[in-house]
């Protein structure tokens, strides 16, 4: 009979430092106050919104060149006690210095969060906060049964404030020119 892992870090007080010397245990985590926390893993539909929105982001840079685009997991470094693993992040060409091989040193320019059951709470209040007063530029919430329903903000003047859809289109206020319709990413998730 197999035995169940269990997170071996999960509640351990961390620096980041201590964080990235750890061995491999198989679960994801994030730091949150100092404190490890594991990451839930993520259902079939986060996946197909994650993969569709990466293509979508990927395939626009790469005819316009502004910046790179990666995908979870990949550890951002806010601070020494606060370390998330957005689903999708964005650095322009500008900030590329923050991209380490091991982990992003900095808050990228822009970041999507799509919403689980196990993250709701954390995408929704604590991460938008410290997104926010960490200078996270744009950040999307998207709600995966319903994306019409996701949330789209820039940092203006320190703090985020929502912008709308236009018929139906997100327009990114941080990568110029990018656009996603809402409608087609509901549709190629059937």
């Amino acid at each position: 009979m197999a035995v169940a892992l269990k997170p071996l870090y999960h509640g351990k007080k961390v620096t980041f430092d201590e964080y990235l010397k750890l061995k491999e245990d198989g679960f994801q985590y994030e730091i949150i106050e100092g404190v490890m926390k594991v990451t839930p893993a993520p259902f079939d539909k986060h996946q197909a919104i994650l993969g569709y929105l990466y293509f979508e982001i990927e395939y626009f840079l790469r005819n316009n060149p502004k910046g790179i685009v990666r995908i979870a997991a990949r550890d951002v470094k806010f601070a020494e006690n606060l370390t998330y693993q957005p689903d999708i992040l964005y650095i322009s060409k500008e900030r590329l210095n923050i991209n380490k091989e091991e982990y992003v040193n900095g808050p990228p320019d822009f970041i999507i969060e799509i919403l689980s059951k196990g993250t709701l709470t954390l995408d929704t209040r604590q991460k938008f906060n410290d997104y926010e007063i960490h200078g996270v530029k744009e950040y999307w919430i998207v709600e995966p049964y319903n994306v019409k329903l996701s949330e789209f903000y820039y940092l203006k003047d320190g703090k985020y404030e929502q912008f709308e859809l236009e018929n139906d289109i997100i327009k990114s206020k941080v990568i110029e020119g990018l656009e996603i319709d809402l409608v087609k990413l509901e549709k190629a998730l059937i």
